[in-house]
């Protein structure tokens, strides 16, 4: 296997999708009802998933017009030695997917260059303190009692906003890029009933001679010259966002985030029972949704998203980057870590990654 360094720096504005969408189609249904609405923002971070996919993508199109022609897998052997059989799923017992050549991927971080140095952005944790047993209170949880102790320096009247290791707010380090909109049938060219829709995208907030783009690590198979592909242009996310992949063999690991005494913090997105949760002395978290597309190569003839083949996943919660849990002593912490790295399928594509 190789260990491969991928940058993807945006054209032009992108959009990541997250749990909620545009109507599908013109059909009314379930998924409509609950996922549907008239404003969509983008997620800061491409998902995990979407990466694979792009990953996936860019291998079978370079694989010569004998595996794959004009948007169309012609040699479905070939392909799914380079690429696998299935996108992404979640296993029963947390086993590893076969994507093919593609081993894993490691968690995207924000890469900021200057002319000073480059460093990889971590999240930070949202609470990034020892905590102070000794002025605990007690308080009761899903109808037991806990330990709450004290929070130095913490403000409840304000939120624990998600920052990065450069101490800056998440939101700072984008630029928020808003368009309305009105939805139109794409045969008849009619306004659709309900039809204004407002769509807010992002950009990086480059200034004061910082330049910022996405970066991860991928394993990939040696048979594959992953490195001969960097330069092309990818899209990844909604709406076809545009980037540049640059990939390189040849990198430092460069990652700014910190240990803290007794406890573990989420560097990504964590998939956690919420038993397994439980085993922490104390916790500060956020929770995202995660939902994925489903394909198969012998059962999905095209991977447009109105095509009614392409399964949408079950709704998961996962636990966001810079969650923390705290710990009383390091047998429970080790205990607790197991169960992160258990779950091999998440672990595979750059989930369940922490310090």
């Amino acid at each position: 296997m190789s260990k491969y360094q991928i940058t993807l720096t945006p054209v032009d504005k992108f959009f990541f999708g997250g749990d909620m969408t545009f109507k599908v189609g013109s059909q009314d249904d379930d998924f409509n009802d609950r996922y549907s609405s008239y404003i969509i923002q983008s997620q800061h971070f491409p998902q995990q998933t979407s990466l694979l996919g792009m990953l996936r993508f860019l291998i079978l199109r370079n694989a010569g017009e004998k595996v794959f022609k004009d948007g169309r897998i012609i040699e479905k052997r070939e392909a799914k030695k380079l690429i696998g059989g299935k996108s992404f799923s979640v296993n029963a017992d947390h086993v590893e997917n076969d994507f093919g050549a593609i081993k894993s991927l490691t968690h995207v971080r924000i890469r900021e260059e200057s002319n000073r140095q480059t460093v990889d952005l971590e999240f930070k944790p949202l609470y990034d303190k020892e905590l102070k047993w000794e002025n605990s209170s007690v308080g009761t949880s899903n109808f037991k009692e806990i330990r709450i102790p004290a929070l130095v320096d913490y403000n409840p009247k304000k939120s624990l906003l998600p920052c990065l290791t450069d101490g800056v707010e998440l939101s700072q380090h984008f630029v928020e890029d808003r368009r309305m909109g009105i939805d139109r049938d794409i045969k008849t060219g009619k306004t659709d009933k309900n039809a204004l829709f407002k769509q807010i995208s992002y950009r990086f907030n480059n200034k004061d001679g910082k330049q910022y783009c996405f970066v991860f690590e991928a394993e990939v198979d040696e048979s594959i010259d992953l490195e001969k592909y960097s330069g092309q242009m990818v899209t990844v996310g909604g709406d076809n966002s545009l980037f540049i992949i640059g990939i390189s063999k040849d990198f430092n690991d460069i990652c700014s985030a910190l240990p803290i005494g007794k406890a573990v913090y989420a560097l990504s997105p964590i998939f956690l029972k919420r038993e397994e949760v439980e085993k922490a002395t104390f916790a500060i978290t956020r929770l995202m949704p995660f939902r994925f597309l489903e394909s198969e190569m012998e059962k999905t003839k095209s991977y447009h998203i109105l095509n009614k083949e392409l399964k949408r996943s079950k709704k998961y919660e996962l636990y966001a980057p810079g969650s923390i849990f705290y710990f009383d002593d390091d047998a429970k912490k080790e205990e607790f870590i197991k169960k992160i790295e258990a779950k091999k399928d998440f672990r595979q594509i750059g989930y369940n990654e922490f310090k």
